[in-house]
């Protein structure tokens, strides 16, 4: 999924629920602070979680 889709759904979910909703990743752990990754250069855009 480009990352402008991503977003746009994002916006979607912000605009039916509200803003403040929590972030978790797939494996049902909280994310604490997200951060877009660049060890992957290139058309690839990672996110992870930095503690």
């Amino acid at each position: 999924m480009k990352l402008k889709k991503f977003i746009e759904k994002l916006k979607k979910i912000e605009k039916e629920q509200g803003g403040n909703f929590e972030v978790i990743m797939a494996d049902n752990i909280p994310v604490v602070e997200p951060v877009f990754s660049d060890k992957y250069r290139g058309k690839k855009v990672v996110i992870t979680d930095e503690k």
